[in-house]
């Protein structure tokens, strides 16, 4: 059946009535389809709005942060190389100050360098005897690196008797005690020994001289000189 078969059969009202209505029934399903659809279209349209700016507006924040964290990188790299500089400056310093210490030493008090060993105390006092007196010598080691240390002491006193000038080694003085005065330490020692004086000797200064060995290999000798002086312990 085609168009002109309907027009006459229902009559030319009824047949726009019927296509007037399909039109608008096709044109409020269309309306309503695309209203719909633009609806959600619109709703897409401000999620992804929405999205973009909070994706915009963290990439802002990483921005600042990746900026700070930039900032604090080079501070930090510059602090680095200054601490760097600054421990060079200490260390050189350091070596520095050992060598001047080193050379000091070497100058004013040889026996700190040679061999280890240094004299932490000397001291002379009176017996109860007439005429005999008593020496306390303390030796200790001074290396970081302590290992034990052996040799033999030996003390010569200077002095004048009878208006010249005249000089006694210990040996010659030690009336009871017979042997070497020798050590053997790894930190420290005291040696003790009593000695006489002849009766018209003056004395003015000890000798003290040290023979110094690690072991069996000899290190060197330590010498040093002490005015003669009582202790006032008594």
């Amino acid at each position: 059946m085609n168009y002109s078969e309907l027009k006459r059969r229902f009559g030319p009202y009824q047949f726009y009535t019927v296509c007037f209505f399909i039109l608008a029934v096709t044109a409020s399903l269309a309306f309503s389809f695309g209203f719909n659809l633009s609806q959600e279209q619109q709703q897409l349209l401000n999620q992804l709005t929405s999205s973009s700016e909070s994706l915009r507006s963290e990439n802002a924040n990483f921005s600042q942060q990746v900026n700070v964290m930039s900032v604090k990188l080079d501070i930090a790299k510059s602090t680095q190389r200054k601490l760097a500089e600054d421990v060079e400056h200490a260390l050189a310093r350091e070596d520095s100050l050992r060598k001047e210490l080193a050379f000091y030493q070497q100058v004013m008090a040889p026996e700190l360098t040679a061999t280890g060993l240094a004299i932490d105390g000397f001291a002379i006092e009176k017996t109860l005897s007439e005429g005999y007196f008593r020496f306390k010598l303390v030796l200790l080691q001074q290396d970081k690196i302590k290992a034990t240390l052996n040799g033999n002491v030996n003390l010569e006193l200077h002095g004048s008797e009878n208006g010249r000038p005249v000089s006694y080694n210990f040996d010659q003085l030690n009336a009871h005690e017979n042997g070497a005065l020798s050590f053997r330490f790894k930190y420290f020692q005291m040696l003790e020994r009593e000695f006489q004086l002849p009766e018209s000797f003056l004395p003015e200064k000890v000798v003290i001289n040290a023979q110094v060995y690690k072991y069996k290999r000899k290190l060197g000798e330590l010498n040093k000189t002490f005015d003669w002086a009582l202790s006032t312990s008594e």
